[in-house]
């Protein structure tokens, strides 16, 4: 190809080329969707949630529900940094494993509270309880929670968009699961405990399925 011609290909090119805003940094981008999801899901406490339920279930066991609750927002901020983090080119896969100390505590520290609760309760903890309830609630939450994330992870069109929906699906359930806790005024028995995690690998499932379409890789 001639020297002519390649100059004119780069004005065809540079004529129809349109400005482009760079994204901000993807942390500062994550930090940011999590501060209006949290004030989207703090207002939904203010007007609907059962704040004087939690305080009474989790009687005398305080200090266990604050590490509990602790844990699952650890386990959301890290899953929903992580993802924006791997959303564009060079994201540290260490991201991946983030998320994961966090989620064994909160999977240990329900334990723990059901374990208490079996030797409270006896049979009555081995209930079907408001199981129903729960994974219609958290996979509501979750989608609800799940669509403008995917929406912000989106805009980075990710290369490799399996890491970020899974990501991205985990700190979407566990926001879900978090917000449950101020709507949940009922004791959870051991099988609702299994159904809410259930409803997080779910939530988490339905993002990696859906990433095609939600995340538009490049």
């Amino acid at each position: 190809m001639s020297d002519h011609s390649t100059e004119s290909l780069i004005e065809a090119l540079a004529a129809d080329a349109r400005p482009v805003t760079p994204l901000a940094p993807p942390l500062r981008r994550g930090l940011l969707t999590l501060a209006v999801l949290g004030l989207a899901g703090a207002a939904l406490v203010a007007v609907g949630g059962d704040r004087d339920g939690l305080l009474a279930r989790y009687s005398g066991r305080e200090t266990l529900m604050m590490l509990e609750m602790a844990a699952m927002l650890l386990t959301a901020l890290l899953a929903v940094l992580g993802a924006f983090a791997l959303s564009v080119p060079g994201g540290r896969r260490g991201w991946m494993a983030a998320p994961l100390p966090a989620f064994a505590a909160w999977l240990s520290l329900s334990g723990i509270g059901c374990y208490q609760d079996v030797a409270r309760l006896g049979r009555a903890a081995w209930g079907w309880g408001h199981g129903a309830n729960c994974l219609v609630f958290i996979i509501a939450a979750g989608l609800l929670v799940g669509a403008p994330l995917l929406w912000r992870l989106a805009r980075a069109r990710p290369v490799e968009p399996l890491p970020v929906a899974l990501l991205g699906g985990l700190g979407a359930a566990a926001l879900a699961a978090l917000l449950l806790q101020f709507f949940h005024a009922a004791a959870v028995t051991v099988v609702d405990l299994a159904v809410h995690f259930a409803a997080v690998l779910l939530v988490v499932g339905l993002a990696a399925l859906s990433r095609r379409r939600t995340l538009a890789p490049a």
